[in-house]
């Protein structure tokens, strides 16, 4: 059996609002599709994040089509789970996978974990997978993941398709502890990491193939050790059922990203090595360059840099570094991380509650994207699985509360009724008291008069 397993190709990414940016992800997608074929595999898995947004545009979903009827009909099968940015979080929302459900792909859920391809039940092989689950949802997926552990118990080969990120390879933004995975599947088709990892684990290999373009600048160094591209699966030469041999296949990727450090006194001659290299290459780069070590103008520096390189660059990215700024980075610790997510859960450390934490860096995630809906959505399962257990005491509280008030409102209307009647009762006996006086007084005078 072989198969090709592939993760995060983002189509639709206009990486720097750049179009030329968008047609590299697909062409490396055009590129891969031409080499599974020529692999002549068996099946294969798509681990999520095929598209940049979960409402794809026009022409991103008409690439994908047409690779998916390219392989459709070299008689492959296209087995894909849904991805973080593939994903509405709103009920009953589908992701854009189920487009193309006529047209070969099978969307694996946690609904429908045993594939019956008449190629899988011959050859005893079980998949299954669950869709991204957001760190505040982490019991559900584990509860998932224990209920698929379960359903692969009696096949030959157990494959586990899955896009989350696991504390071990990403410490600082993940959904799964290591120990939370079972370790009775033969192979862990994972998405979500961008960079390239294969690891053994449980009874078999755990594998992240990474995004097949450098989707972030931070993925260059990666790229450069692991390559970029889609792995090639095989059980077939090595003879144990339970043992999965991973391969590597690297695509070219259509244009370079270049990291230059320049100091100040060598401006001259490093610009003029890096515009001698830039014209060897095929596509024009994407450059980020730094500018160190020296007392320099900011601004003429830059237009310099801008001068020569804006031709010959699709984008350069400057930065720079005088000896003031480096003064002041002296007084940023060494080990402090500026990431936003870093210093936003560094922030709420104070709380001491994790699930604090991983609500906060949901929504960052969330609202980073504009994804209003999606943050609402997250709010929405906070509540109610934080605050759920406490409502029917709080309902308690409230019912009680209300009685209270309705219990003091009435003694209120009846000291006042009873401070009324008093208050007439008073009247009465001050107007008959205030008569018995007028009459005293009529007397008096009429005793008066008489005796006068």
């Amino acid at each position: 059996m072989k198969f090709a397993h592939l993760s995060d190709t983002h189509l639709g990414y206009r990486q720097y609002g750049l179009i030329e940016r968008e047609d590299d992800f697909y062409n490396v997608f055009n590129e891969i599709v031409d080499k599974i074929i020529d692999e002549r595999v068996d099946f294969v898995i798509h681990s999520g994040d095929l598209f940049e947004i979960a409402k794809p545009s026009p022409n991103a979903l008409l690439i994908f089509q047409e690779g998916l009827m390219k392989i459709k009909e070299s008689g492959i099968p296209f087995f894909a789970i849904a991805g973080n940015h593939d994903t509405i979080l709103r009920q009953n929302a589908l992701p854009p996978q189920i487009l193309f459900k006529k047209l070969g792909l099978t969307l694996i859920s946690p609904n429908n974990p045993i594939i019956n391809s008449s190629f899988l039940r011959e050859n005893d092989i079980f998949i299954g997978g669950t869709p991204y689950i957001s760190k505040s949802q982490t019991p559900l997926l584990k509860s998932l993941l224990s209920d698929l552990s379960k359903k692969s118990e009696g096949f030959s080969k157990r494959i586990l398709v899955a896009h989350q990120g696991i504390d071990k390879y990403i410490p600082f933004d993940y959904e799964l502890e290591i120990s939370d995975i079972p370790t009775s599947f033969n192979y862990y088709a994972m998405g979500h990491v961008h960079n390239r990892i294969i690891d053994d684990f449980g009874q078999g290999r755990l594998v992240y193939p990474g995004s097949t373009e450098i989707w972030r600048s931070n993925e260059v160094t990666d790229y450069k050790k692991n390559g970029k591209g889609f792995y090639i699966v095989d059980t077939s030469e090595n003879g144990a059922e339970n043992r999965f041999d991973v391969d590597p296949i690297n695509i070219e990727l259509p244009r370079e990203f270049i990291s230059k450090n320049i100091e100040y006194g060598k401006l001259n001659s490093e610009l003029n090595s890096l515009k001698s290299y830039i014209s060897s290459l095929n596509n024009k780069p994407i450059l980020n360059i730094t500018i160190e070590k020296g007392n320099f103008n900011t601004s003429d520096v830059y237009k310099k840099l801008n001068n020569i390189l804006s031709k010959i660059t699709l984008m350069f990215r400057p930065t720079f570094r005088n000896e003031e700024l480096i003064i002041e980075e002296r007084y940023i610790k060494d080990n402090t991380s500026l990431e936003p997510k870093d210093l936003l859960v560094e922030s709420l450390k104070s709380f001491d509650n994790e699930d604090i934490s991983n609500l906060a860096v949901d929504l960052l995630d969330s609202l980073s994207k504009d994804k209003f809906e999606d943050s609402q959505k997250i709010a929405d399962l906070f509540y109610e699985e934080y605050f759920g257990q406490y409502e029917t005491e709080f309902k308690k509280i409230m019912k009680q509360k209300s009685k209270n008030k309705k219990d003091n409102k009435s003694r209120l209307n009846s000291k006042t009724k009873s401070n009324k009647n008093n208050s007439n009762h008073e009247n009465i006996s001050n107007n008959n008291s205030n008569k018995n006086i007028k009459d005293s007084d009529e007397k008096f005078k009429q005793t008066t008069i008489d005796f006068n």
